[in-house]
């Protein structure tokens, strides 16, 4: 669990890494509009495994692996849109992209195991 949690927080990294670069100019993931609400999700995904992880009671009767799946997958498709959306595409998006599969993938096979 704690191997989803740091993906997220190398997620959270790569935001401010370049992601677009043409020609002198080059932008992060911080300049989209929106990097705000991909930070919010991967913080909850991430503290949600790290807590379960670490032993710490949540609030509320969730599945917690469950809810870090679905907030990673909302984290896959976001950096997929903007991979279709920008022109130009620097590593940082490249590092976002491997950071949220791994994460997700982590989280879905630890669901896959507590549903059995």
């Amino acid at each position: 669990m704690l191997g989803g949690a740091i993906a997220m927080l190398l997620f959270i990294v790569s935001l401010f890494l370049k992601w677009q670069s043409v020609g002198p100019f080059s932008g992060s993931g911080t300049d989209i509009g929106s990097w705000p609400i991909a930070i919010i999700l991967a913080l909850v995904a991430g503290g949600v495994l790290a807590a379960e992880a670490l032993g710490v009671d949540l609030p509320g009767r969730f599945q917690v692996t469950s809810l870090a799946a679905y907030l990673m997958s909302l984290l896959v498709f976001y950096v997929i849109v903007f991979i279709f959306a920008i022109d130009g595409l620097a590593y940082g998006i490249w590092l976002a992209l491997i950071f949220a599969v791994v994460g997700l993938a982590l989280a879905l096979s630890l669901y896959r195991a507590d549903a059995r």
